[in-house]
């Protein structure tokens, strides 16, 4: 029952809800429309909340994704009206299209004044509703408490995502008499058709229907034995796997069947796990795009066959006969391959039944053909004698972290080359944007991976083009003294895009050069925050354990030359037609031009 709201305002009941939720951190950046529910942060009796403010919305909605990314809990975020809501747009569509968990409230004008242009006005919901699971205008106080425990409910559900809430100024001041709804979160398990019945609403996404699950034993058994049938099996993970090392270890080793992951899966095994494939895709590790290929037996679980992990799919493993997709979302089942066993479930609850079946096979020319490739293609990068390179820096830090350390990056070259050159492990988490590829995501992302998980070192890898973006939450890391550390490395450019220019635009350079990039260095002492400067091997080392030991927020750049990031699956190509090194090397001879 919502009798105990009786007599609250709007902005009450959510400060109420979300405590019922279990939400112990917000991020936060108010506004006129917004104030009243930003105001019960600051005098609420029951003061559980923390609240962090950035400085800027996006930031705000990044680093509650991190947040999220990292505690498995829903993050929320709190912003005004109009630009506070469009600025949030960016890190909306992103934890979506990560299936990420997060709760946007964006505060109104009043509903009295809606639809003509008022004072920091924006059409709410018309906008955000193609990049969330659930949109809408609160239309009365008597609706908030239902309307939460929708918004929570679909946040958290199947496939998680983003969802909306648009508070009106009014709604947020008026008194709540009790009138409507019935049915509370606490009491009910939620069920979503019951609940669009009782609200009348219509919603972006609904419910799987399981075509089959991990509880029907004859098909799960028919499953393990095409995996036993196999010659040239491959486990391909994704997010959907995390928390799940213990049985994905059980499963490899019970069938020897080698794993390889998406970027989101990285620590989910041990890379240095004799049946690792470490991660595949666009510059994946080239043994497992080429196993991918050669495989007659896919085993996909919780992952989506984007495009990254896939390359042109019409060329995608021509050799599998079975392809074997477990993911808790229906609607990615034959989204993309055409999946012949298909199980929609959590990869738990698959893995908890499938190991039953699970038999030992030995499989010898199958795994001598990977070990082949291991030793031929591995991550490859040179050792300058007098300048830095990115697979240098990430190697030292590679050295000297701790096993438990969470990364965070931006997107480039140096997300991609920070994940080829972690030696990833149970423990260690990579959070990164992967779907949308979200630049300037690795300082807000650090900021809510470290709230999320205080007793870990948290690491943000940026490259100088992507920490632009956001670094000015350096003010939010020091006015809350949170001990991220930061490495910047630099190379003046905009360095993947920058190479592409050099392959397939005959160098033509255009916007992907920063020639006036500021010292980072003096940039952070301005913010207040310790800070250190390499760009010479021979100190690269003593450098870094200082940055990693260093007791606080601290920021360190590094100088670095740019350089390729290989391998590199070719624009249309499938999975096997990869660029290495010595391939971009002659092109750029060919071509008449000297690496930059």
């Amino acid at each position: 029952m919502y009798k105990k709201f009786i007599g609250l305002t709007g902005a009450d009941i959510i400060y109420k809800k979300l405590l019922e939720y279990g939400v112990n951190t917000v991020s936060i950046y108010s506004g006129g429309a917004i104030m009243p529910l930003v105001d019960k942060f600051n005098y609420s009796k029951n003061k559980h909340i923390k609240y962090y403010v950035h400085s800027h919305e996006q930031m705000c909605g990044h680093s509650s994704t991190g947040y999220a990314k990292v505690s498995g809990k829903m993050g929320v975020s709190i912003v005004t009206s109009g630009p506070g809501l469009t600025n949030m747009i960016t890190p909306m569509l992103d934890a979506t299209n990560d299936s990420t968990p997060l709760m946007v409230i964006s505060g109104q004008v009043s509903r009295n004044v809606m639809g003509t242009l008022a004072f920091q006005e924006c059409p709410a919901i018309d906008i955000t509703k193609p990049v969330t699971k659930f949109s809408h205008c609160i239309n009365s106080v008597e609706e908030i408490p239902q309307i939460m425990d929708i918004a929570y409910y679909l946040a958290n559900n199947n496939k998680k995502g983003t969802v909306h809430i648009d508070l009106p100024k009014c709604v947020a001041n008026d008194i709540f008499k009790g009138t409507l709804c019935k049915k509370s979160h606490k009491n009910n398990i939620l069920k979503y058709t019951d609940l669009i019945k009782s609200s009348k609403l219509k919603y972006n996404k609904y419910p799987t229907e399981l075509y089959k699950s991990s509880n029907d034993k004859k098909y799960i058994k028919e499953i393990s034995e095409k995996i036993n049938n196999s010659n040239k099996p491959i486990l391909y993970l994704g997010q959907g796997v995390n928390g799940l090392s213990k049985q994905v270890l059980e499963f490899i080793e019970k069938n020897n069947i080698p794993v390889t992951t998406t970027i989101h899966a990285l620590g989910i095994i041990d890379q240095l796990h004799d049946l690792s494939l470490k991660w595949l895709g666009m510059h994946g590790y080239a043994p497992a795009n080429y196993a991918i290929q050669e495989s007659d037996c896919i085993i996909c679980i919780g992952a989506r066959f984007d495009d990254r992990t896939t390359g042109d799919i019409k060329k995608y493993a021509p050799k599998a006969k079975d392809i074997i997709h477990v993911n808790i979302e229906k609607n990615e089942i034959k989204k993309i391959v055409n999946s012949n066993y298909n199980v929609v479930d959590t990869a738990e609850n698959f893995f908890n039944k499938i190991n039953i079946f699970s038999k030992y096979k030995k499989r010898e020319k199958w795994i001598n053909k990977l070990n082949s490739w291991k030793k031929e293609y591995p991550f490859e990068y040179d050792i300058l004698d007098n300048k830095l390179n990115m697979p240098m820096v990430i190697s030292e830090i590679n050295k000297q972290i701790k096993d438990n350390t969470i990364i965070t990056t931006g997107v480039g070259t140096h997300q991609m080359q920070t994940a080829q050159f972690i030696d990833w492990k149970p423990g260690m988490r990579f959070i990164s944007s992967g779907s949308l590829g979200v630049m300037g995501v690795g300082i807000p992302y650090g900021i809510g991976a470290k709230l999320a998980k205080e007793d870990s070192d948290v690491i943000i890898i940026d490259g100088d083009a992507s920490s632009l973006m956001t670094i000015s939450d350096l003010k939010t890391i020091k006015q809350y003294n949170i001990p991220v550390k930061i490495i910047i490395l630099n190379n003046n450019k905009q360095g993947m895009v920058y190479i592409w220019e050099e392959l397939f635009f005959n160098k033509r350079i255009t916007a992907t050069e920063y020639d006036s990039n500021p010292s980072f260095v003096e940039l952070a002492n301005s913010f207040g925050i310790k800070s250190l400067y390499c760009e010479e091997p021979t100190k690269l080392e003593s450098t870094i354990n200082k940055f990693i030991n260093y007791n606080g927020p601290i920021l360190m750049e590094c100088k670095v030359e740019n350089d390729i990031c290989t391998p590199l699956v070719k624009p249309g190509g499938g999975l096997d037609e990869m660029i290495f090194k010595k391939d971009y090397l002659n092109k750029i001879k060919m071509n008449g031009i000297v690496p930059n």
